[in-house]
């Protein structure tokens, strides 16, 4: 037995837990008025000796229970016994759509065993094709999991997208070797429509291994685009084949600025800036300045800008409030509590320019926000070989096989019952 997370073991400091309440806890006694016990006969009593086996079997299976779903965290893998493979192939899944590449790996890897680039590492079948998935790789979580397989040399055939290296590079007990498989030349894939009154302004992505760039246009219904029968989609022609993206209504942007007399050239500045945001971005920008006395409680905008030293209103969708702070160097940082953002100075020409002011501003507004989940699944830029290398450390262990023979679902139900076990144990000591 070894375990793919051994870090999660140091969860087993929770086993003080139950020991700490079964210490602090007591059970309230019941009073039970009665009247004179003079001819009420003295008898032992074992109820009180059978309470403290009671509890002492519930701490002991609390224990067990915490103990247990430590193990389950730190992800035990079934050891088995058979002798070193001399050479391992991993293959991610979605290559195997690569008629190209996968003809190559047939006269590499002849008697060679196979495995695809996924939880628990399963053997591929020769000939079978894996289905497209968007899902996140996470090769530093995968490459930590390669400890457990007995081979002496694992070779990795993988597209090495930039979005899958999530965390910090780990250590392992293998000297992995990565090759990059650029599997695609240039991938265009239109994403969403915004529409603007009658207006409809189309997103695509072209991606490669270099590259991601989204381009927009301005299109016409015809031919070419056609909208769906609630006009929420819009059917993209290409030749023979079509695709459909989502429409979503773009309003103009609602900005609510409130001032102070002494602070009007601060919003002048932020007038300018929003009126810059809305040549850049071709999209209408609604500023509405008022000064902090003529506060009245409305629906909250898009945004609201407090330059006040008065309190800030408590309606608001996302705010930015004038708070000096002498240390900080950025003009605007974010706040504690959600869709909060300081002003830390007073804005003039020199820092508007030198802090992104407009820059700034446009991150908070957060236009176009729709594209940021589609952005992640079109993203094919892969990064260098030489960056996906891990840390070694050398180990004298031997190194298990992942055996086929999974341990966690087992443990999972065992905990599921014991659930059970330890609710009808306490729910009958309250009785």
């Amino acid at each position: 037995m070894s375990f793919a997370h051994p870090l999660y073991l140091w969860t087993l400091l929770g086993l003080l837990v139950p020991i700490a309440i079964h210490l602090w806890s007591k059970k309230e006694a019941k009073t039970i008025k009665i009247g004179s016990i003079q001819l009420l006969s003295e008898s032992t009593s074992k109820q009180s000796s059978s309470i403290q086996l009671n509890e002492f079997w519930l701490l002991l299976l609390r224990m067990f229970i915490v103990g247990l779903l430590s193990i389950i965290l730190a992800k035990p893998q079934w050891n088995s016994k058979f002798e070193n493979s001399s050479l391992t192939y991993i293959v991610e899944p979605e290559l195997s759509q690569n008629q190209d590449f996968m003809s190559r790996l047939d006269s590499l890897a002849d008697g060679q065993e196979i495995r695809l680039l996924e939880r628990d590492f399963p053997i591929w079948e020769y000939g079978s094709m894996i289905e497209k998935t968007t899902a996140v790789m996470d090769f530093w979580s995968l490459a930590s999991e390669m400890n457990v397989l007995k081979t002496d040399s694992i070779v990795v055939f993988t597209k090495g997208y930039r979005k899958d290296l999530i965390g910090s590079r780990p250590e392992t007990t293998h000297n992995i070797k990565w090759i990059l498989v650029d599997a695609t030349q240039k991938v265009e894939k239109p994403l969403l429509a915004y529409k603007r009154g009658e207006n409809l302004k189309l997103y695509s992505s072209v991606s490669n291994s270099f590259q991601t760039v989204i381009t927009s246009k301005n299109t016409s219904l015809g031919s070419e685009y056609v909208l769906n029968s609630v006009a929420d989609s819009l059917i993209v022609f290409h030749g023979v084949s079509s695709s459909k993206v989502p429409v979503i209504l773009q309003k103009p942007i609602e900005v609510s600025l409130y001032f102070s007399e002494s602070l009007v050239k601060d919003k002048r500045y932020l007038e300018a800036a929003f009126a810059t945001l809305s040549q850049y971005l071709d999209r209408e920008i609604i500023v509405d300045s008022k000064l902090d006395t003529l506060v009245t409680e409305t629906e909250p905008t898009d945004l609201t800008v407090w330059l006040s030293e008065k309190s800030m209103p408590s309606f608001y969708k996302k705010i930015v409030v004038l708070k000096k702070d002498s240390i900080t160097e950025s003009l605007i940082e974010e706040g504690i509590e959600p869709e909060t953002y300081f002003l830390t100075k007073r804005i003039n020409a020199e820092n508007a320019v030198e802090q992104r002011l407009v820059e700034k501003l446009l991150d908070i507004l957060e236009v176009n926000k729709e594209l940021n989940p589609l952005l992640a699944e079109v993203d094919l830029r892969s990064v260098p070989e030489t960056e996906l290398q891990t840390n070694v450390k050398a180990t004298s262990k031997s190194k298990p096989k992942l055996g086929s023979f999974k341990v966690s679902p087992y443990l999972w139900a065992a905990l599921f019952v014991l659930l059970l076990v330890e609710r009808f144990i306490a729910y009958s000591r309250k009785q």
